[in-house]
């Protein structure tokens, strides 16, 4: 009877396509959605560069690997007779895939290579524009990683099939033992290997010799990336150790590939052995002795022998930040200024910042939210002409957070549906204070009020900003949330241009697959005319239309004709510029396009504004339909754009070290320039960047420039002040104003510890400060004005409970070796020069003082009777300030 063989089962793959139906499915609805959204921006053409790019290279490496394994396979199956090829062509197909698809993420490098704008120079070292590193060398780069990484699982797939498909075989007879030596090794770690297979493994090897040896040839390009000099860049034990070494490597390499490939014919091990370990040992024994060298021999001697590696890193590092052209001028400090010039520059006066963001953030949030679900994220500082005279404002938008609303109001409805915008901003000048130290609020409550037709707002939805961070879905049975009114709500209807209809089944589940949502297919609160708003972060938007450009944190919010407006600063930048330092992780920066988001319609339009940034050039013939020329941004928009903080305070921190265009200073570290501290509340902390209302030395009009001031390391006087235009007609021009280094000029710092110093002042602060109440200083503002400066510092208050309003209770002045604290600027001003700019508010409290006596002595015991009831409230507070008034009707 003949034994019954078992039925052999077949393998299951249900778990692997379902695996595989799902990735297919999230992707093909990404692709699906993307399209879609792209397409209403207007932007499809974009999305099919993005895309049809990707698709080709990652195609394009799944094909270059599927070959070479593949035909790899074939090569061992027809040499050796493999007892089962198909897997392994299954495995090769497999790797192929998972390599198109990494791969496809580097997609960008190929268009860039393909489309690298000059810039019309070339480095000292190879002759080589800079466009070759930044475009070019990561092509190269990437090209010779996928061959390498192809070869290296050629080899392993290729091992795997020769080893595992063979039968075994007998021991092998005495007269049959490998040589001893390289052979034996080479046969031990082969063994159960066919001949034929040796020679197949050699031969990939010598393949992966020549990726070697193409490796070391680029390698050389990186020198001048090196950090291991004086500076930034190839400096003298680059050029002259290591540069030869990898020259000598790349022979080298081909030298070995040659010999190893040449195996089959050979059959030497121990000459395969010899050459593949000469490449390595050579290049390890150089890194070793570039080492020696630059410890040893370029260290004791470095300026002699770096001097002009270190002048190619000063010229090539000002060129990558924008730092070339700046102009420097003296600026000599006089301390002449009188009654006479603060009257002459009386639009700058008026406009001197008294508010600070961090205190009038927490006052807007305090009396302009409304209701829980509102929030204000930032207040932004910038101009506007009001009544024909350029004025400073600040403005924070009224963003809905749908994550204040109540636990039980969070449903789908009401976070996707119902409430879906904020409504609105909040703006007031940098200067005027009300009687009670609060802001005067120019536009305010909802709906939007304003006394001043320039800041008029016709449509104050903000559908997109910087907390919308869900998809919401309009046109829906369910109510659209506009705005509180009394105890009531205002409901309202999105007619804004963006948004993709949910008009068919395809689509209700491609979003519902893409968004993460079941309710997208089956809400009955949808309609025909539905349509869906996603990617309304202004920050997400624009990296989704554009990846390939870096964007600053702080958007910020404008009034424009009516409307609402974003505008986002947009960075092109590289970390492959030759020569140059590195910061934050790049080394060539640009602030070469500004971005402009419609807060209603969310439509985004992205214009250049540096034409001369090659690589902006090169975007700009990869997607010729995203970027519009300055010269078609709306002139309302253009009087807000602004030179933005991140990158001025990177150029400040480069510029700091150089400005030493001097070698020799330079090396030494003689004139090293930082960024000075000062005391926020009651802490140290770094002195930020500051927009200002500023008529700079020689000029004849006042212009929005950020500034900062200098200091030297390691001392807190002030050596210059750095300022950046923000009008359009000049924009990004760096102008830079040195100070005597023989006479002393005030530094930030400095004017903080006099603060500290003076007792009239200190003894208010510690009054102030009892319990129940909180002293915050803000941020100093250092004033160029003529040939001087004024330091200005404001002083709030607020109580320690919760809930309480910051108020602006005092503006302190110093000028010179004078310092004075007043309840406004104006006062101050008057105590130094004996000048006023006449504020209502000044000329009440001086009609107050010049009464009768009669009236005056009512006054004061009025303001006793609520100083005493302040203190028996323990409003510490308020009695300082009672009893601070009381004095001065006493004093008159």
């Amino acid at each position: 009877m003949e034994p019954v063989m078992p039925e052999r089962r077949r393998p299951n793959f249900t778990f692997q396509f379902i695996i595989l139906g799902i990735f297919l499915a999230i992707t093909l609805s990404r692709i699906y959605v993307d399209w879609l959204w792209f397409g209403s921006l207007g932007y499809l053409a974009v999305y099919k560069t993005m895309l049809f790019t990707k698709i080709l290279v990652g195609a394009a490496i799944a094909a270059l690997f599927f070959l070479f394994l593949g035909g790899n396979v074939w090569i061992a199956d027809r040499r050796a007779k493999l007892a089962k090829a198909a897997p392994y062509y299954s495995i090769a197909a497999g790797i192929s895939v998972i390599a198109g698809f990494i791969g496809s993420a580097f997609w960008f490098v190929v268009p860039r290579f393909a489309e690298a704008a000059p810039f019309g120079f070339v480095e000292p070292l190879f002759k080589r524009d800079p466009s070759f590193y930044m475009m070019a060398l990561p092509f190269y780069q990437a090209l010779i990683i996928t061959v390498s990484l192809a070869v290296l699982a050629a080899l392993g797939l290729t091992l795997a099939a020769y080893f595992f498909s063979q039968k075994p075989k007998k021991a092998a007879r005495p007269a049959e033992q490998p040589p001893e030596g390289a052979e034996q090794r080479i046969t031990q770690f082969t063994v159960g290997l066919p001949q034929k297979g040796r020679d197949h493994l050699a031969v990939l090897f010598g393949v992966l010799l020549l990726a070697a040896g193409a490796f070391f040839w680029i390698r050389r390009y990186s020198l001048l990336f090196s950090h291991r000099g004086a500076v930034y860049g190839a400096g003298f034990t680059d050029v002259h150790v290591a540069l030869p070494l990898y020259a000598i490597l790349t022979l080298l390499a081909l030298a070995a590939a040659g010999v190893v490939m040449a195996y089959p014919w050979h059959k030497r091990g121990k000459l395969l052995l010899s050459a593949s370990f000469l490449v390595f040992g050579v290049f390890f024994g150089g890194m070793l002795v570039s080492g020696l060298v630059q410890a040893l021999y370029v260290e004791p001697n470095e300026f002699n022998l770096e001097q002009q590696y270190i002048q190619e890193n000063i010229k090539h590092t000002l060129y990558a930040y924008g730092l070339t052209d700046v102009s420097v001028k003296d600026f000599p400090v006089t301390y002449n200024l009188s009654a006479k010039d603060i009257a002459a520059n009386k639009q700058m006066i008026d406009n001197i910042r008294l508010w600070d963001w961090r205190p009038l953030l927490t006052t807007y949030q305090q009396l302009q939210l409304f209701r829980t679900y509102y929030d204000f994220v930032d207040v932004d500082i910038d101009r506007y002409t009001i009544n024909g005279r350029m004025t400073q404002l600040m403005t924070s938008p009224r963003e809905l957070d749908q994550q204040q609303l109540d636990a039980k109001a969070k449903t789908w409805i009401n976070e996707k549906l119902a409430y879906t915008h904020g409504y609105g901003v909040v703006t007031s000048p940098v200067n005027k204070i009300s009687k009670e130290g609060l802001p005067d609020l120019f536009v305010q409550d909802i709906p939007p009020k304003s006394g001043f037709a320039e800041l008029a707002i016709s449509e104050p939805r903000i559908y997109f900003g910087e907390k919308t961070d869900s998809f919401i879905i309009t046109d829906t049975k369910a109510n659209e949330f506009d705005y509180p009114l009394g105890n009531d709500n205002v409901f309202t209807t999105y007619n804004g241009s963006d948004g993709i209809l949910l008009n068919g089944l395809a689509r209700k589940l491609a979003f519902s697959i893409n968004l993460g949502s079941l309710n997208l297919m089956i809400s009955s609160a949808l309609t025909p005319d539905s349509t869906v708003l996603i990617r309304r972060n202004v920050v997400q938007r624009v990296k989704t239309l554009a990846p390939f450009l870096q964007y600053d944190s702080d958007p910020y919010i404008v009034i424009a004709n009516g409307r609402l407006y974003w505008i986002i600063d947009a960075y092109s930048s590289s970390n492959r510029f030759p020569y140059s330092e590195s910061t934050y992780g790049v080394n060539y920066i640009r602030n070469a396009v500004k971005v402009v988001v419609d807060a209603y319609n969310g439509d985004t339009s992205f214009y250049i504004v540096d034409k001369g940034d090659p690589l902006t050039q090169s975007y700009a013939s990869i997607f010729p339909t995203l970027f519009r020329s300055f010269d078609d941004m709306p002139d309302a928009l253009k009087q807000h754009i602004r030179y933005p903080e991140e990158l001025f305070r990177i150029q400040n921190g480069m510029y700091g070290v150089y400005h030493m265009k001097d070698p020799q200073v330079f090396y030494n570290k003689e004139d090293v320039w930082q960024t000075p501290n000062e005391i926020y509340d009651r802490e140290q902390v770094e002195m930020e960047p500051y927009y200002i209302i500023l008529k700079l030395p020689e000029e004849k009009k006042e212009g929005f420039f950020l500034i900062r001031p200098l200091i030297p390391r390691g001392k807190d006087n002030m050596i210059a002040w750095m300022a950046a235009s923000s009008d359009p007609d000049r924009y990004g021009t760096l102008e830079v104003f040195k100070l005597s280094k023989q006479e002393l000029t005030y530094g930030p710092m400095q004017i903080e510890a006099r603060i500290n110093q003076d007792t009239d002042i200190s003894q208010l602060f510690t009054l102030w400060g009892q319990q129940g109440s909180q002293v915050i200083r803000g941020n100093m503002i250092v004033i160029p004005i003529e040939h001087s400066f004024l330091y200005i510092e404001p002083v709030y208050l607020k109580a320690s409970a919760g809930g309480a309003l910051p108020q602006l209770k005092r503006v302190v002045v110093a000028y010179e070796d004078k310092l004075t604290m007043q309840p406004t600027l104006d006062e101050a001003l008057q105590v130094l020069f004996g000048a006023s700019t006449g504020k209502p508010q000044e000329q009440e409290e001086e009609s107050m003082l010049s009464g009768t006596i009669g009236e005056r002595f009512a006054q004061a015991s009025r303001l006793y009777d609520e100083a005493q009831a302040a203190l028996q409230q323990g409003d510490f507070a308020t009695y300082a300030q009672k009893i601070e008034e009381l004095g001065r009707i006493l004093e008159s």
